[in-house]
């Protein structure tokens, strides 16, 4: 199953039909995962937006502060430079997570949907360089 079919993968690409529809990308996450609330993925979808890494979506603040500070932001950075500096590999969201966490000091047990945002960005073409922070 390609990530863009996953759960998180549908909510992403929903929540960015929805930032096109004038939306915020906090509203329109909001609207987009009604029922499947989860802080990682979403944290996930907001920082890529945050730091301009998803086509369409202007750079801005976006993530609350408590998420600023978190790492899931950087985990999908991260995931995010390794699929546009090799745009034909196919990652599971595993070994996408695997990859993405090489560098941590502080290793995080498995991936918790953060890597079927960043892939369904990709799969669709929505996926651009960003900025690191």
């Amino acid at each position: 199953m390609k990530a863009s079919q996953s759960s998180y993968g549908v909510i992403t690409l929903n929540a960015v039909e929805l930032i096109r529809q004038r939306f915020t990308p906090v509203e329109a996450w909001s609207q987009a995962v009604a029922g499947k609330e989860k802080a990682c993925p979403k944290s996930a979808f907001l920082g890529l937006c945050q730091f301009g890494w998803v086509k369409d979506v202007p750079a801005g603040e976006y993530l609350s502060t408590r998420a600023l500070a978190g790492p899931n932001k950087d985990y999908t950075i991260r995931a995010a430079q390794l699929l546009l500096a090799e745009p034909d590999a196919d990652y599971t969201p595993q070994a996408l997570w695997t990859l993405s966490i090489a560098d941590c000091s502080q290793l995080p047990a498995n991936h918790n949907q953060q890597m079927n945002v960043v892939l369904a960005l990709k799969e669709a073409g929505l996926l651009i360089e960003g900025t690191v922070p």
